[in-house]
């Protein structure tokens, strides 16, 4: 199958099948000419985690670390039944252009009236996205060496919530980029940029806990939230009171 216009695309999506060879192919084929189609990538490491194994680890850190939303990832790589949200179709319509349609244009000058000359006149040709390779950073090498090492280290097959987890405590604690005191911007943007961060890796980090029933975890994640952040101390306290409902029902 070959992905030409946005269609057949949503038409591949639609009957995706991660043993799929065919789909597979298809979307490695997308995924050269638009390395950075966000959609096309997820799917791709959905079919990777069954095809090829070997490589879905290190497919599975860029993809995370790119992704707005990485407990979304985590639900659709566990489980199908979830998938990535579409806001729009704008991404799928630049990165897919549909055929050209040059003698089409030259008619809409003359004959402007007509109903293929306007739906011609719609039609908008990105310029052709230049293929670029993606340099890895030292930190981040370092910390895929240390995956491996830790995979064949550990007696049992670590699980996907585990590597997530283990991909939330390397951006967690990455050092800061420190600005240049030379620079003329003077907006502090350490803080608070930083903060909301932290926050909403730690609240992904407990919503994991709860789903795994390790409520001791959970309850200690958001009481450490409500420390740090006591302005949705009311919040947490809801949190922390339906987690104690759970663990007197699990006993």
């Amino acid at each position: 199958m070959v992905v030409k216009d946005a269609s057949s695309l949503f038409a591949l999506l639609d009957d995706f099948e991660p043993s799929n060879s065919k789909h597979f192919e298809t979307l490695e084929a997308l995924l050269e000419k638009s390395p950075n189609f966000h959609l096309a990538r997820t799917y791709h490491l959905k079919a990777l985690q069954q095809l090829n194994p070997d490589s879905f680890d290190k497919q599975l850190s860029h993809t995370a670390i790119a992704t707005y939303n990485r407990e979304l990832l985590y639900e659709f790589i566990e489980n199908q039944k979830a998938s990535p949200i579409i806001k729009n179709n704008k991404e799928v319509k630049a990165l897919i252009p549909e055929k050209e349609v040059p003698k089409i244009e030259k008619k809409i000058k003359a004959k402007p009236t007509k109903k293929k000359a306007k739906k011609a006149l719609e039609v908008k040709m990105p310029p052709k996205e230049v293929k670029k390779e993606i340099p890895e950073e030292l930190s981040f090498s370092e910390w895929a060496k240390y995956l491996k090492t830790k995979q064949v280290i550990t007696k049992e097959k670590p699980t996907l919530e585990d590597k997530f987890q283990l991909i939330d405590s390397f951006l967690e604690n990455s050092k800061r980029i420190v600005p240049d005191k030379n620079t003329k911007n003077t907006v502090d943007l350490s803080e608070k940029s930083w903060a909301s961060t932290d926050e909403l890796m730690t609240e992904t980090l407990a919503k994991v806990f709860v789903k795994q029933k390790k409520y001791d975890k959970a309850l200690q994640a958001y009481q450490i939230l409500g420390l740090k952040y006591p302005e949705k101390n009311s919040f947490f306290a809801d949190q922390i009171k339906e987690i104690k409902r759970l663990q007197k029902l699990k006993d």
